[in-house]
């Protein structure tokens, strides 16, 4: 075999093991799936809980843009982009349904935080994210988006009454507009917002005993 032989068959030969070891282009790298969760803890247990208070938890809805289980990241004032291979875990819905729900049995504010609708209930939280998102628009700083409503009910599925309801609005500022500083910007504003909501709940209970 001839030395220019043998040197394409080396470089063959390495071609080769770098595509079977996955040794590949940056391209190639880039396509690989990653996955994320946003998982907040609240700490402590409440030293107390209500009694006779249980709280049907309806499933968190996200509204249509911002359903998916891929990124969206914010590009322009009227235009949002999906940024695959990069994806929530679970479906957003139901991740943010158990992040709400383990957060709220911790508080105490509740006898009991459940999400089957056949156990009975005092009153009932239906949850809405209106934002998910990490701000990419060029006039702007970095920020990580979230955006819910909460409405709490009375639970009668024929006369429900609203009792109490609020929207919170968290805007984390972040080093940059990449999936992973996106996803640490969503889950301290996660905290931000439950920890408020947790006030605006016990202050809401407060002024009931007072009446």
């Amino acid at each position: 075999m001839s030395k220019i032989s043998r040197v394409i068959w080396i470089l063959a030969m390495v071609s080769l093991l770098t595509a079977c070891l996955g040794l590949g282009s940056k391209d190639e790298d880039d396509n690989t799936p990653h996955y994320y969760v946003i998982d907040v803890d609240r700490g402590a247990i409440a030293s107390t809980f209500a009694v006779n208070r249980v709280l049907y938890l309806k499933p968190v809805k996200l509204t249509p843009h911002f359903r998916s289980q891929t990124m969206v990241f914010r590009i322009a004032n009227n235009e949002y982009k999906l940024q695959p291979p990069h994806q929530f875990f679970s479906d957003p819905e139901e991740m943010l349904t158990e992040q709400l729900k383990r957060w709220l049995q911790k508080s105490g504010l509740f006898s009991q935080v459940v999400t089957d609708d056949k156990v009975g209930a005092d009153m009932v939280l239906e949850t809405a994210v209106t934002a998910l998102y990490g701000d990419q628009r060029e006039q702007y700083s970095p920020q990580s988006i979230l955006e819910m409503q909460f409405f709490l009910l009375t639970a009668d599925e024929n006369h429900a009454q609203p009792l109490f309801q609020t929207g919170l609005r968290i805007e984390i500022n972040i080093e940059e507009t990449t999936p992973a500083k996106v996803v640490k910007g969503w889950k301290q504003g996660l905290e931000e917002l439950l920890a408020t909501l947790e006030d605006d709940f016990s202050d809401y209970f407060s002024k009931r005993r007072l009446r």
